[in-house]
């Protein structure tokens, strides 16, 4: 996977709204990982729906002790 960077417009996106150690995934947990990806990849319209709804399942996936 490539390494993100800040300067897609969906990344900056996801650091106005979160805090950036949130937005790391874990570097064991390759869900995680994937959903990183695309939100920091995500374009069009509903890009800030994406890059919400990526987070939220990143926290739903930490919840559950990464599995």
């Amino acid at each position: 996977m490539a390494e993100t960077t800040d300067h897609t417009p969906a990344r900056r996106e996801a650091l106005k709204l979160f805090p950036p150690p949130l937005l790391t995934p874990s570097p064991s947990c390759a869900r995680c990982q994937g959903y990183a990806h695309r939100r920091d990849t995500a374009t069009g319209p509903l890009r800030g729906t994406v890059v919400t709804d990526m987070q939220v399942l990143m926290k739903r996936c930490a919840r559950a002790g990464h599995r």
